[in-house]
């Protein structure tokens, strides 16, 4: 019984009881334990050294995929799988050029439509063939007819004969006994869809009285490919 007389009811003793006088507090403390026994095969002995690193047990097997021959051969392997996915991608750019390739020669080959008319003149060489090109033209885009003006006023023949050939390829045309007109120049129309890109060289003759073909003139002309 209390000081004034009453009894303490339950929940004053169990408050009372939650809160220890401060003399029972203590302070936590960390517990030093000790580590247990190393187990049968173990890689370690001696628990952790003074640098917290456990010691290393000679003899130890590591595991087959731990092994250095396993290594070098995963290794190995990743260098053949590296050079095998460069030659893939090597020979598939190697594909697509040459369909790219092909595709341009297709359309090279192929005879298409002319939507216009374009003249050129170019004058001969009357001794033989010229160190560079006599003239140099553009591959039509849409195609063109070429009106080729080849003058030969200078050679005392009636009838010519014009022999094209493309260089490395084979021969083009041939137009035999064609006369020069009144400006004594031999026109030639060729469709340029008909001329890829490349050199072509004619060759002029002259007839003789006896049928018999002379040289008189060489051109070469050069198609330069389009820009891509």
């Amino acid at each position: 019984m209390s000081a004034s007389g009453r009894t303490p009811t339950r929940a004053g003793r169990k408050k009372a009881a939650r809160k220890p006088p401060p003399h029972w507090r203590k302070f936590l403390t960390q517990a030093e334990l000790e580590l247990p026994p190393p187990t049968a095969g173990s890689t370690y002995e001696g628990g952790a050294d003074s640098t917290g690193e456990f010691e290393y047990v000679p003899g130890f097997e590591a595991a087959w995929w731990q092994s250095k021959a396993f290594v070098l051969a995963l290794a190995a392997a990743c260098a053949v799988l590296g050079v095998a996915a460069a030659v893939s991608l090597w020979s598939a750019a190697q594909d697509r050029a040459a369909a790219r390739s092909a595709a341009e020669r297709e359309q090279q080959l192929t005879l298409r439509a002319i939507n216009s008319v374009r003249a050129l003149r170019i004058t001969p060489n009357p001794r033989s063939w010229s160190a560079a090109p006599d003239a140099t033209i553009a591959w039509p885009e849409p195609p063109q007819l070429l009106e080729l003006h080849l003058p030969v006023g200078y050679a005392e023949f009636m009838t010519f004969a014009v022999i094209m050939d493309k260089v490395d390829h084979g021969r083009v045309l041939m137009v035999e006994r064609i006369a020069p007109d009144s400006n004594k120049d031999l026109l030639l129309s060729v469709n340029s869809s008909a001329l890829g890109p490349g050199e072509y060289r004619l060759r002029l003759q002259g007839y003789t009285w006896r049928g018999e073909r002379i040289d008189v003139g060489w051109v070469r002309l050069k198609v330069a490919a389009p820009n891509p």
